[in-house]
């Protein structure tokens, strides 16, 4: 018996059971990152535009936008708004470090997708929306990365070799440091992206595109356009939370 590979299985149960094995945010005993109580109190994106899934009064229909301008990529998952418990969490890990709530989102993300492709049909590829370098600099680290890292291991515990390829090097790249998006007007933010981002790698067919938030949906359709430019004839869009307009809010 190899006494020290034993040993460290004993030491991962009992890390598991003292840490893993807790609500993140309440810490009650579960088997999920959040319990189920945390997650009855999550806003769920259950009303929304059936392309785009900006959230709206009434369930499955299509907003203005996508009727006037259909957006380029081809479906897009968006399981919550951007409100609540979402929004602090999400606000957490993006200024005030708390990379902790990564692994939660992500657990979250990771059980829409596998159920959004049930029948198959996987990506081949999951490309996520990079920060600038001096914003990576600033923040310590760039949240979309860390999140795409442990999403792709949540898929492949569960979907095995469905799960698209995380590149070691993400192809989509950011070449201007604009404003960030939160300071921004709706009119701002629709010309803030342009011409922001670049394609250096290769691309698969079949790409999903992640990002933690969509709002006015146009650093999304920038980086969609630009994949489609290099060769990709598919994009999905998987994102943790999509903004409500004002008037949804509340």
């Amino acid at each position: 018996m190899d006494w020290k590979k034993l040993s460290t299985r004993k030491i991962r149960l009992v890390y598991k059971c003292l840490f893993l094995n807790r609500c993140y945010l309440c810490h009650a005993s579960s088997p999920h990152t959040l319990c189920h109580y945390c997650q009855k109190g999550l806003p769920n994106n259950n009303r929304h535009c059936c392309q785009c899934k900006r959230p709206t009064h009434s369930p499955n229909i299509l907003c203005g936008q996508c009727q006037t301008s259909a957006p380029a990529y081809h479906t897009c998952i968006a399981p919550y708004r951007f409100e609540g418990i979402i929004k602090t969490l999400i606000h957490s890990i993006k200024f005030n470090q708390g990379n902790h709530y990564i692994r939660p989102l992500t657990d979250l993300l990771g059980e829409h997708v596998i159920a959004s492709y049930n029948t198959g049909n996987w990506p081949d590829q999951i490309i996520y929306v990079p920060s600038h370098a001096s914003r990576i600099k600033e923040r310590g680290f760039c949240q979309t990365q860390k999140m795409a890292h442990l999403l792709v291991k949540k898929l492949q515990q569960q979907a095995n070799i469905q799960c698209p390829t995380l590149p070691k090097n993400n192809p989509l790249k950011k070449s201007k440091n604009t404003q960030a998006q939160h300071t921004l007007s709706r009119k701002e933010r629709l010309r803030n992206p342009q011409n922001s981002y670049y394609i250096d790698g290769a691309i698969a067919k079949h790409v999903a595109l992640f990002d933690d938030i969509m709002t006015t949906g146009s650093t999304i359709e920038s980086c969609t356009k630009q994949l489609l430019d290099a060769g990709a004839e598919r994009v999905d869009i998987w994102l943790i939370a999509r903004t409500p307009d004002k008037e949804q809010q509340g």
